[in-house]
């Protein structure tokens, strides 16, 4: 009965990343802040790592799961922190951090519903296109005339 308690918040906290990923994406798109949705992208993907871990470490042969939830919330926590804290190439660094986090969820949702190994890389490779053109879009937000080194 816990494990399915642990289990739907699992679900809860992936579903809510996965909508609030994109929503915050288009928030920063169209030049708002989107700091609650940030805010709320972050604690769905920490919940949903740590309910993940919870998971792998209950269940027999799961516990090479363990470090998939770990990287994931690694990936969202340093993807906030590169822009934040300014770090040197975050413009750079951020798609993929972020992306990454983002793409971890999808991969998850699609392995847990097909059982399809394909969607343990295709994911990864898709991603590239939207991750490439982020950097593009912040590469170029910062070469053009009166930009600021780190946005707030």
């Amino acid at each position: 009965m816990v494990r399915d308690a642990v289990l739907g918040v699992h679900v809860l906290a992936g579903s809510a990343g996965l909508l609030l990923g994109p929503a915050w994406l288009l928030a920063r798109l169209s030049g708002a802040h989107g700091r609650s949705l940030a805010v709320g992208y972050q604690a769905a993907v920490a919940v949903a790592a740590v309910t993940g871990a919870v998971l792998a470490l209950a269940a027999p042969g799961l516990a090479w799961l363990l470090p998939v939830a770990v990287l994931t919330e690694g990936l969202a926590v340093a993807g906030a922190l590169a822009r934040r804290r300014g770090w040197p190439a975050w413009r750079t660094l951020q798609p993929h951090l972020l992306g990454g986090s983002y793409l971890a969820l999808v991969t998850a949702l699609l392995v847990a519903e097909t059982g399809n190994p394909v969607f343990w890389v295709l994911p990864a490779v898709v991603g590239q296109v939207p991750i490439a053109l982020a950097k593009r879009r912040l590469h170029a937000t910062a070469a053009a005339p009166g930009a600021i080194g780190r946005p707030a």
